[in-house]
């Protein structure tokens, strides 16, 4: 028979049980989250789940009933693979997750059944930092008592993520998805992403890659294939015939790219064997006087024949990549500068005395150039100059510099104290108009005095007493008193109005400085014709105060140079009532640097000179010869006759020296008798700078700015020489890593004649790649539309590892993420197998490979 005080059913019962139940969860359980599983594929007939979500996370408490499964090495070696099989089993209240857990998912889309838990739905269990996938529900779990069940009880395996997306916003819960380790890999260098994820090479913010180089002589110039050879596994080394002379550099080549698959242009009987396709130098070495032979080595294959050239006069180097760049999709295009010569350089010279501000640029002579190719004696203002080039100064260093100035004034015990003169300190510099100039103002200074009285305070407060004019005292006289300041005779403490309001008149004198107050219209000369009075009924000493004084504030004006200093300042105004020397404030320049930047222009010899002189027998002087216009490196020769045989002049001479009408040439004559005939200076149609005139010579320079005179190819006509000289441009060909950065320049033609480095131009990337993806967002293809989750992302490495991917990325589209608005292009991408900590399959794939490969064809050969 059953417990006749219980009811066996009513709410109240019910309720307290719940109660109780609740409470003991709150007191001996654990804070945990449920996921709900939402379906968003399925299949039709036998309703597989092809694609779910885990987008919400709801916390409730839960008691641990069973944890035997957690323990112990719950780790299995099935046919399906290692497992990992941990199992939990997970109590929590009925009341509970129908109170405030069923009512948010009730509306949610996609959810099967909001009223209880469900097989699939997920629990995160904190304590182990793991998910846990719930295999059962007992829902029925003390079966019925008082006819009613109270709890659910949630047996779990932790979870194995297959395509399923978990993006409930909780970090905790969120990162599960790469082990906790947000770049993706464990401080043993171990894999932590769960699930199948690709791999995707993306190109980098796009920055242009800068290169370098220097030029030698005498070194290979290029290697031309000749045979591509087949049957090549590997790149083939290329190797260059060494010199064989003391200090000398042997060069080095090397395979830039191999070809395979087109069966007219090869040998090969496997299409994964490869032939030589491109070559390309490393370094040209130096020291050849001839061209060395080239051969191929190793690679596996066999026939890769080339030939070679070398550049005896300035040749590109070795060529270093100083700044990798990024963003690159493709190997970007590598230009080298075209030859050009030397261009002409001079040297600023500043004016003197060097001022606080700096100065103007007063002249800019031509200097001698160094050595170079044509012209072993060097060159004066630079040589195959078509045009007058352009000069350009450096801009003048530093800001805007405010002018300083100090002020003198006259003696204030005699004049009452004038500003007489305002001297520059700094004139300052970039003033583009004249500053305001600022005096500081003299300042008041009130005069004071004392009075007393006719009768002393105590006899006269009875009564009241007059003001004893002769007791008045000056303690200061003030200054700037202009006219005859105003007193006020003031009551004093505890004075009931006088009877009579006693009148006081103060005088001053030329200086503007009161000296008396008198109270008496007849024996105060001052005061005749005024009111003066004593006054009367006065009970306590009354005060004496006087008006302000009316002090001037100096003005004054300034000027400036055209080179943007403060050459003076006028004074204006000298002010009054200066007894100490004021500050002189003057506004600061507004002018930028460029403004006051100096300028000039370019004078050009065009053509050859002659002119007639005389040579002693074997003498390196011409005597009685113009100089005008001759520069130091002009060649010397005949100006008839110089390839006949009689000519005397040697084929290299030079001018290496100017005197007075005579010339000293670099090699002796070899004429036999005095000669005395038509010399040519210099090379015809070889513009040669011979000087620079200023036009404007800024201001501001505290040094000697540099003087850039241009050398480009439009300011020169050598090109016009390059069939008779051999001048050739260098060409080249880069490499890029696979986070689209330059790697590598190859030379493919040092080119010829440079006497100056070239500079190397790398091609711009295409991509403008920006931001940086956040954790779990959604990426999606510019033209594919494929969308996909973010794992791990390396900014540094420019490797996106991504999950749940709906579709096929396509190379070179633009990746757009949905939450960072991060741009990123497409290089590449690769599939890896679902990752766990025990799978090593991408290991024993790949040393299978080394044994047998049927991965994409016969080993044995393609017939």
């Amino acid at each position: 028979m059953l417990n006749p005080f219980f009811q066996q059913g009513s709410s109240g019962e019910q309720n307290l049980v719940q109660d109780l139940i609740n409470e003991q969860l709150r007191i001996y359980g654990i804070d945990v989250h449920f996921l709900p599983r939402k379906y968003l594929t399925e299949n039709t007939v036998i309703k597989e789940v092809i694609e779910s979500k885990f987008d919400d996370a709801y916390p409730i408490e839960a008691y641990i009933e069973s944890f035997e499964g957690y323990g112990d090495n719950p780790t299995l070696l099935s046919k399906f693979g290692i497992q990992a099989t941990n199992e939990i089993t997970l109590i929590i209240s009925k009341e509970r997750f129908e109170t405030y857990i069923s009512p948010l998912m009730r509306n949610e889309s996609n959810v099967k059944l909001s009223t209880r838990p469900k097989e699939g739905d997920l629990i995160y269990f904190p304590l182990g930092d793991r998910l846990f996938e719930i295999k059962y529900v007992e829902h029925e779990k003390p079966f019925y008592q008082l006819q009613k069940n109270y709890v659910y009880e949630l047996r779990c395996e932790l979870f194995r993520i297959e395509d399923e997306v978990i993006d409930t916003g909780i970090e905790e819960i969120d990162n599960e998805l790469i082990g906790d380790d947000y770049d993706g890999t464990s401080e043993s260098g171990t894999s932590t992403i769960i699930g199948v994820a690709q791999l995707l090479y993306v190109v980098g913010t796009g920055v242009t890659a800068t290169a370098n180089t220097s030029l030698v002589n005498n070194g290979v110039r290029f290697l031309r294939l000749t045979n591509r050879g087949a049957g090549y596994s590997s790149l083939p080394s290329v190797g260059i015939a060494s010199v064989g002379i003391a200090g000398s550099v042997t060069g080095i080549g090397t395979v830039s790219q191999m070809i395979s698959g087109i069966n007219v242009c090869n040998t090969n009987t496997n299409t994964k064997l490869k032939s030589v396709q491109q070559i390309g130098l490393v370094n040209p070495g130096t020291g050849y006087t001839s061209a060395p032979t080239v051969k191929f080595s190793s690679g596996g294959g066999s026939g890769a024949a080339a030939t070679s050239g070398i550049s005896t006069t300035g040749g590109v180097g070795v060529v270093t990549v100083s700044s990798s760049g990024g963003g690159y999709i493709n190997s970007p295009t590598v230009t080298f500068s075209t030859p050009k010569h030397v261009g002409a350089a001079a040297t600023a010279v500043l004016a003197t005395p060097m001022v606080g501000g700096g100065v103007s640029i007063m002249s800019a002579p031509i200097s001698i150039g160094s050595s170079a190719f044509l012209f072993p004696g060097g060159t004066t203002g630079g040589v195959f100059y078509r045009t007058a080039p352009t000069v350009t100064f450096g801009v003048p260093e530093g800001s805007g510099i405010s002018a300083t100035a100090t002020a003198s004034i006259n003696a204030f015990t005699l004049y009452g104290g004038n500003v007489t003169q305002v001297s520059i300190g700094n004139s300052g510099k970039f003033y583009t108009s004249a500053p305001t100039v600022t005096i500081g103002h003299p300042g008041y200074s009130y005069a004071a005095a004392t009075v007393g009285l006719v009768e002393s305070a105590a006899s006269a407060y009875g009564s009241g007493s007059a003001i004893d004019s002769s007791s008045v005292a000056i303690s200061t006289g003030g200054k700037a008193y202009s006219t005859r300041p105003i007193v006020t005779v003031g009551l004093g403490t505890g004075t009931v109005n006088p009877t009579t309001t006693a009148v006081g008149i103060a005088t001053v004198n030329s200086i503007g400085v009161v000296t008396a107050v008198g109270f008496n219209s007849t024996t105060n000369p001052w005061c005749v014709g005024t009111g003066a009075t004593i006054g009367a009924g006065y009970t306590v000493t009354p005060t004496l105060s006087f008006e302000a004084p009316s002090p001037i504030r100096a003005t004054a004006t300034s000027t400036v140079s055209v080179a943007g200093s403060v050459t003076s300042i006028a004074i204006g105004n000298s002010g009054f009532g200066y007894n100490a020397i004021p500050f002189v404030t003057i506004a600061s320049p507004t002018g930028a640097a460029s403004t006051f930047t100096a300028t000039g222009i370019a004078t050009i010899r065009f053509n050859s000179i002659q002119y007639q002189g005389t040579v002693g027998i074997g003498s390196t002087t011409i005597t009685g010869i113009n100089t005008l216009g001759v520069v130091v490196g002009d060649r010397v020769r005949l100006g008839v006759g110089y390839s006949d045989s009689y000519n005397f002049i040697a084929e290299n001479a030079f001018v290496s020296g100017i005197g007075q009408s005579s010339l000293i040439m670099s090699t002796a004559a070899t004429n036999v008798g005095i000669a005395t005939s038509v010399f040519e200076l210099g090379r015809d149609q070889c513009g040669i700078v011979t000087g620079i005139s200023i036009t404007y010579g800024g201001g501001g320079y505290l040094t000697p700015p540099t003087v850039s005179i241009s050398n480009t190819v439009g300011d020169k006509n050598y090109i016009d020489y390059h069939d008779t000289l051999g001048i050739a441009t260098a060409t080249g060909i880069s490499t890029l890593t696979s986070a689209g950065a330059v790697e590598k320049i190859y030379i493919t033609d040092s080119g010829h004649g440079y006497v100056i480095t070239p500079t190397i131009t790398v091609e711009d990337p295409a991509s403008d790649s920006s931001g940086s993806f956040n954790f779990n967002e959604i990426i999606t293809g510019s033209s594919s539309g494929t969308t996909a989750r973010v794992r791990i992302w390396n900014e540094s490495t420019n490797q996106l590892e991504v999950m749940n991917v709906n579709g096929s990325f396509v190379r070179g589209e633009t990746l757009t993420g949905s939450e960072s608005g991060a741009q990123y292009v497409l290089r590449a991408s690769e599939t890896f197998p679902p990752l766990t900590n025990f799978a090593d399959n991408n290991s024993i794939e790949t040393e299978a490979d080394l044994i047998l490969d049927f991965s994409e064809e016969n080993p044995f050969g393609t017939p």
